[in-house]
C-alpha cells in the first residue's frame, strides 16, 4: 500500500511541469488552430452589425425581428454551454468542438442563403448551437497546457485574437460584400469553419502528454452532471454570473446590432463611415480584452479589474442616454472608451478559474459563460421592442429619443451586474489540500 502511494505522489508532482514546459511548439500549434476557428466564429456572430440595414431593406425585417434574429443565435449558444462543460470534462474539448461545429456549418449556410425571417432565425439558432463550444473549449485547453499564472493572459489573448473576426466583420466585410455580395462572403466564412473542424480533429489535443488529465479515470456521466450542483452552490457564483450577464450583452447590442442603424438614422453617416467606426470600436475592444486579462493576471485579485471596467462602461452609457445632440467627435470618444471597458470577461474567467479544481474546470467555466449568452439572448429582443415603441420618422428612420431610450435601458442591467459582483463575488482562490 505504501509502495502504491509513493508512486502516486511523484506522478501528481510532475503534472504541472508537463503542462508548463513540455512540447512548447505543440501547445502553440494547438492554440493557433483554436484561435483560427474562434476568429471565424466571431466574424459570423458580429457581421449582423453591418448587415442590420441591409437585412432591414432587403428582407424587410423590423427592429424587433432583427433583435430576434441575433438574439436567437445567443440563445443557441447559451443552451449548449452547460452540456458542453459536461462533455469537456468527460470526453474532452477536441471531440466536442469538432463535432458540434458540423451543426453550426449547416446553420450558417441556412442563414447565408435564407430569404425570410424564419430562415434567418433558424439558421442563427443552429449556428449558435454549433459554435457554442469553441471559446470555452479553447479556454479549458489553455488551462491544461499553460500554468495557472498565465491562464488569464492566454485566455485574454485568445479573446483578443477573436476580435480579429470582429474587425473583419466591419469595413473589410463591407468591401467584400461590394465585390461578391454579403451572402457569398458570409458563406465563405462558414466553409472556413468546416475546414477548421477537420483540422481540430487532426491537430488539437486536450492536454499535454503525461499530464494528470490524460491519466485520469473518466467520471461516469451521472457523476459529471452532479458536479454542476457543487459549482452552483459556491457563494461567489451569483456575482460572477451577474458580471458575465452584462458585459458582452451591452457591447454586442451596440456594436453588433444597433450602432450601425443609430449612426445612419441620427447622424446620417454612410456605409463606409459606419464601417470605419465599427472597425475602430472592434480595435479598442481587442485592446480592452487583453488589458483586462493581463491586469487580472498581474494583480493579486481580479476584482478591481472587473469593478473598474464595469463602472467605466456604465458611465459611458449614462453619457449616451443623457446627452441629446451629442457631437460626433464626443460620441466617437465615448464609444471607444465603452468598447475598451465593456470587454472585461477574461478577468471574470480568471476569478472563476481560481475557485475550482481541475476536476470541475469545464463545468465551472461554462456555468459562468452561459450567462454571457443568456444576457445577449435576453437583451437583443428587448432592445428591439424598446426601439419599436417609438414612431418611425419620414424616410423610415428612428429619432434620437428612441436610441437614447435604448442606452438608458442598457444602463440598467449593467448597474445590476456591477452590484451583484461587488456584493457576492469575493475572491478566495481554491487551495488543494495535501494528501497524507
Amino acid at each position: 500500500m505504501m509502495r502504491s502511494e509513493s508512486r502516486a505522489v511523484p506522478a501528481l508532482s510532475v503534472a504541472r511541469p508537463a503542462a508548463e514546459g513540455k512540447a512548447p511548439a505543440r501547445r502553440w500549434l494547438v492554440f493557433s488552430v483554436l484561435a483560427a476557428v474562434f476568429i471565424l466564429c466571431q466574424f459570423q456572430r458580429s457581421v449582423t452589425g453591418v448587415l442590420g440595414p441591409t437585412l432591414r431593406a432587403e428582407i424587410g425585417l423590423s427592429a424587433d425581428q432583427l433583435g430576434w434574429v441575433t438574439g436567437t443565435f445567443f440563445w443557441g449558444v447559451a443552451l449548449m454551454q452547460i452540456p458542453s462543460g459536461i462533455l469537456f470534462d468527460r470526453y474532452g474539448p477536441r471531440l466536442t468542438i469538432a463535432l458540434t461545429l458540423v451543426v453550426g456549418v449547416a446553420g450558417g449556410f441556412l442563414f447565408a442563403f435564407g430569404h425570410s425571417f424564419e430562415a434567418l432565425t433558424a439558421g442563427m439558432a443552429l449556428l449558435g448551437l454549433g459554435t457554442s463550444a469553441v471559446f470555452m473549449g479553447a479556454v479549458v485547453v489553455i488551462g491544461r497546457w499553460w500554468p495557472p499564472q498565465r491562464f488569464a493572459t492566454m485566455a485574454a489573448l485568445m479573446m483578443s485574437l477573436g476580435y480579429v473576426g470582429n474587425l473583419l466583420a466591419t469595413q473589410p466585410f463591407v468591401e467584400l460584400a461590394k465585390l461578391v455580395g454579403w451572402r457569398a462572403g458570409f458563406g465563405g466564412a462558414i466553409a472556413g469553419i468546416l475546414v477548421c473542424a477537420a483540422v481540430i480533429l487532426l491537430v488539437v489535443r486536450d492536454a499535454p502528454p503525461g499530464s494528470a488529465w490524460t491519466r485520469r479515470q473518466p467520471e461516469p456521466l451521472r457523476t459529471v452532471a452532479l458536479g454542476l450542483r457543487e459549482v452552483f452552490r459556491h457563494p461567489a457564483m451569483i456575482g460572477l454570473c451577474g458580471a458575465a450577464f452584462v458585459g458582452y450583452a451591452t457591447n454586442f447590442a451596440l456594436r453588433g446590432l444597433w450602432l450601425g442603424t443609430y449612426l445612419l438614422d441620427v447622424h446620417g453617416l454612410g456605409e463606409d463611415a459606419r464601417g470605419t467606426i465599427l472597425l475602430a470600436m472592434a480595435m479598442m475592444g481587442t485592446m480592452g480584452i487583453f488589458a483586462a486579462g493581463w491586469l487580472a493576471g498581474r494583480l493579486r485579485s481580479p476584482r478591481p479589474v472587473v469593478i473598474g471596467f464595469i463602472g467605466t462602461s456604465a458611465i459611458c452609457l449614462t453619457i449616451l442616454a443623457l446627452w441629446g445632440g451629442i457631437p460626433l467627435p464626443a460620441l466617437l470618444a465615448v464609444l471607444l472608451v465603452f468598447s475598451a471597458t465593456a470587454s472585461f470577461f477574461p478577468a471574470v474567467l480568471e476569478h472563476g478559474r481560481s475557485l475550482f479544481d481541475e476536476r470541475l474546470r469545464g463545468r465551472s467555466l461554462t456555468s459562468i459563460n452561459v450567462w454571457v449568452f443568456i444576457g445577449v439572448g435576453v437583451t437583443q429582443p428587448i432592445t428591439g421592442y424598446v426601439l419599436d415603441a417609438f414612431p418611425v420618422l419620414p424616410g423610415g428612420v428612428l429619432g434620437e429619443d428612441a436610441y437614447r431610450a435604448l442606452f438608458a435601458y442598457l444602463l440598467g442591467p449593467v448597474a445590476i451586474g456591477l452590484t451583484l459582483y461587488t456584493l457576492f463575488a469575493s475572491y478566495r482562490p481554491f487551495r488543494a489540500t495535501a494528501k497524507p
